[in-house]
């Protein structure tokens, strides 16, 4: 992009009570913006997407790795499930993010399984969350019993005799299904915070499986008037790397929406540069590339 800067990036550690968790940030200026990624992923499932948001914005953006995950640690004190549930995960990121001093307004961005992080997130801070984007996010109304229990039973028996060495934290997070289901079931996103849904138009092999995900966005989308559902035509499940541009789109015209008027002016301007300069670039790739 020609608009684009020279942002400041901080890798570190922060100690959130017993056990360190990983930031990677982007500074910048404005309401920052907390991605959240899917189960088992990374910072690194983000890269190559966060350089034209932070062009675009100049805002910060905040990348971490969940315990146990990538290069975060793991509370090894004790081995009981129930102290490494989502809630936990969330209650260490509030404390890490507070320890970096951002713990104010902010902007939620989620993926897949991040879709549960997020929304805990905004259910515990209504007043801080003034916008979401969610790419192909996981709601609760597509985890029906039936689902959990039949995914439950193989996961205990696929557990049985092969306790973890290891990988403890895809134990946790694998055996924790029921109970990250049942707490999101009284954690409702908030209805006050306007959030754009896209869902992917490719997402599971079985046509019921898939017309049940596309429902259940259907339902999340249209139960407020502040919600927008969008399919992403095309895409697969990661939709921020299979259509760049619609992915973009979505995050600026969200966050942009959350600010005063006045105040996204200048990001708009920039975007319009970024779409200017995508459209043309992606002309080029179609007549010389054959793409």
């Amino acid at each position: 992009m020609t608009t684009s800067v020279s942002c400041q990036t901080l890798d570190t550690l922060i100690d959130v009570g017993g056990y360190r968790l990983y930031f990677h940030i982007i500074k910048g200026n404005g309401m920052p913006i907390l991605f959240e990624g899917g189960a088992g992923a990374d910072v690194t499932v983000w890269d190559n997407f966060l350089k034209p948001i932070a062009d675009i914005t100049h805002t910060t953006l905040i990348t971490y790795d969940r315990a146990g995950f990538g290069k975060s640690e793991l509370d090894t004190s004790n081995h009981d499930l129930d102290k490494h549930g989502i809630l936990q995960g969330i209650q260490g990121l509030e404390t890490g993010l507070k320890k970096l001093g951002y713990n104010g307004n902010l902007m939620l961005i989620a993926h897949s399984y991040g879709g549960f992080c997020a929304t805990l997130y905004a259910a515990s801070h209504p007043d801080k969350v003034k916008a979401a984007v969610y790419f192909d996010a996981n709601h609760v109304c597509w985890f029906q019993d039936t689902y959990v229990d039949s995914v439950m039973k193989l996961r205990k028996d696929g557990w049985a005799n092969n306790k973890p060495t290891n990988n403890w934290a895809d134990y946790y997070a694998g055996l924790n299904l029921e109970n990250t289901v049942k707490l999101m079931r009284r954690s409702p996103f908030p209805a006050t915070i306007p959030v754009i849904d896209l869902v992917s138009e490719k997402n599971f092999p079985d046509s019921i499986s898939a017309a049940r995900w596309a429902d259940c966005h259907r339902q999340f989308g249209t139960a407020q008037p502040n919600r927008q559902a969008i399919t992403a035509y095309g895409c697969g499940h990661f939709i921020f790397r299979d259509n760049q541009p619609l992915a973009i789109s979505a995050i600026v015209k969200a966050y942009t929406g959350a600010l005063s008027k006045g105040q996204g002016d200048a990001i708009l301007d920039r975007f319009l540069i970024y779409s200017l300069e995508g459209i043309n670039e992606e002309r080029r790739r179609l007549i010389h590339d054959g793409k």
